[in-house]
C-alpha cells in the first residue's frame, strides 16, 4: 500500500502543478494497476476531465464518464464522486444524467445535501445559458430551465414553492 501512496501523491503533486497530462497518465497507469481502489478511478477521471478541458487533450468523454462510474460503482456512498460526476454531465450538456447524479449525492451525504442541489442549480442554469445563447433572452424558451434551477435552490434551502411564494 505504500507503493499506492506514493504514487497517488506524485499523481495528485502533477494535478496541483497544473501539469494535467501527466497526472492523467499516472493516474490512467495506477488504475490498471490497482483497479480495486475508488481512488485512482475518480482522480484517473479527474485529471482527465481537466486535461480535455484546460489541456486541450484527445480524452474521449466516455472514457472520463467510465471512470466516474467506476469509482462510484466502488465506493457508492462518497458523495463527492456523484457530484463531481454530474458537474462533468453538465460540462458535456447530458443535464438528466447531472440531475440524476446529484440528487444521488444529496440523498447519500444528507449533511451536504444543500450544497449538492444549489451547485447543481447554478451550475446547470449557467451552462443552458451558456449552450443556448439568445434563444434564452426569450422568458418562453428560458422558462423550462428557470424552473429547474428554481425547484433545486427550493430544495436547497429546503423551502416548498408555495412557503416561497409567501416571501416575495
Amino acid at each position: 500500500m505504500a507503493d499506492l501512496e506514493k504514487k497517488l501523491m506524485d499523481g495528485m503533486k502533477a494535478l496541483d502543478e497544473g501539469d494535467l497530462k501527466k497526472a492523467y497518465s499516472a493516474f490512467k497507469k495506477l488504475a490498471a494497476e490497482f483497479p480495486d481502489v475508488p481512488e485512482v478511478w475518480f482522480y484517473k477521471a479527474e485529471a482527465g476531465n481537466m486535461s480535455s478541458g484546460m489541456a486541450g487533450a484527445k480524452i474521449a468523454d466516455d472514457e472520463i464518464a467510465d471512470a466516474y462510474k467506476k469509482a462510484i460503482e466502488l465506493d457508492s456512498e462518497n458523495g463527492d464522486y456523484y457530484a463531481s460526476y454530474g458537474a462533468f454531465c453538465i460540462s458535456i450538456g447530458k443535464f438528466e444524467e447531472a440531475e440524476k447524479a446529484y440528487s444521488e449525492a444529496a440523498e447519500i451525504d444528507e449533511s451536504n445535501s444543500s450544497r449538492y442541489y444549489s451547485e447543481f442549480a447554478v451550475d446547470y442554469y449557467s451552462m443552458v445559458l451558456a449552450r443556448y445563447g439568445e434563444i434564452m433572452d426569450d422568458p418562453k424558451a428560458r422558462a423550462p430551465f428557470a424552473k429547474k434551477a428554481i425547484e433545486y435552490m427550493l430544495k436547497a434551502l429546503d423551502i416548498s414553492m408555495d412557503e416561497a411564494k409567501t416571501l416575495f
